[in-house]
């Protein structure tokens, strides 16, 4: 992988997301807020040269989850997740997916994911998480 743009880190994560990345992290994020980047390959685009939908969401839900550890320093599982798509993204494309953290009762979290390229939003998901142990 070339040197991250200004501002993303490379930081290695579960086994999977390790696999299908590189994954790259914002260098600041907020409590409760979690910016991560992919520059796109052919290896995360379908057979139109579209990023794949699944790698989008694997990306967002990703955002979603750590944006809430920053914030709860709990770990978590997904219960539940929704996506919505606006424009394809196009191999090439560096995205930003901007994950936060709405709210939570202690047992849940509900979160959001938008998906940019530039200052286009191309996709954008929400999320109901478990919380789990504290870490």
């Amino acid at each position: 992988m070339a040197e991250p743009p200004a501002g993303f880190v490379q930081v290695l994560r579960a086994p999977f997301i390790n696999h299908v990345g590189p994954i790259l992290q914002a260098v600041e994020n907020a409590p409760g807020r979690m910016t991560l980047g992919l520059q796109v390959e052919q290896v995360h685009c379908n057979t139109m040269g579209f990023m794949h939908g699944g790698m989008i969401a694997t990306v967002c839900d990703s955002a979603m989850a750590r944006a809430t550890h920053t914030r709860l320093q709990r770990r978590t599982v997904t219960l539940r997740m929704a996506l919505e798509y606006f424009d394809p993204i196009q191999k090439g494309d560096f995205i930003e997916a901007h994950g936060a953290l709405l709210n939570e009762d202690g047992e849940v979290a509900h979160t959001e994911c938008r998906v940019m390229v530039g200052g286009s939003m191309r996709a954008r998901s929400t999320g109901v998480f478990r919380l789990l142990r504290k870490v």
